[in-house]
């Protein structure tokens, strides 16, 4: 059994999205800390992250606009990397539930 999906569904949009902001971190910052929630539809995009490294709205909304087209809204909302999950992973790179990620939640 596999699933086919259009790539201009709202949730591979938004898989696209996500993933370039990931490369945007990765542009700024050496090895840097990023989980990133996107959802489109509507003409509204909302995004939050909780990352290391500091993204600016304009530069999110830039991305949404390349990928989703200039008709779309973007909110973007950016929170520090939770403490303990950030002490937890400085030993050795973990694969859980949430991806891959160096040591594991508190």
């Amino acid at each position: 059994m596999f699933e086919k999906v259009n790539p201009e569904h709202p949730d591979k949009i938004a898989d696209r999205i996500a993933g370039a902001l990931v490369d945007l971190a990765y542009a700024k910052e050496k090895d840097p800390r990023i989980a990133v929630e996107v959802l489109i539809g509507h003409g509204t995009c909302y995004i939050v992250s909780e990352t290391s490294t500091h993204i600016e709205p304009s530069e999110a909304s830039h991305i949404v606009e390349r990928i989703a087209g200039k008709n779309v809204v973007c909110h973007y909302h950016e929170n520090p990397q939770d403490v303990h999950l950030s002490e937890n992973q400085q030993d050795r790179i973990r694969c859980g539930d949430n991806g891959i990620f160096k040591g594991s939640p508190a």
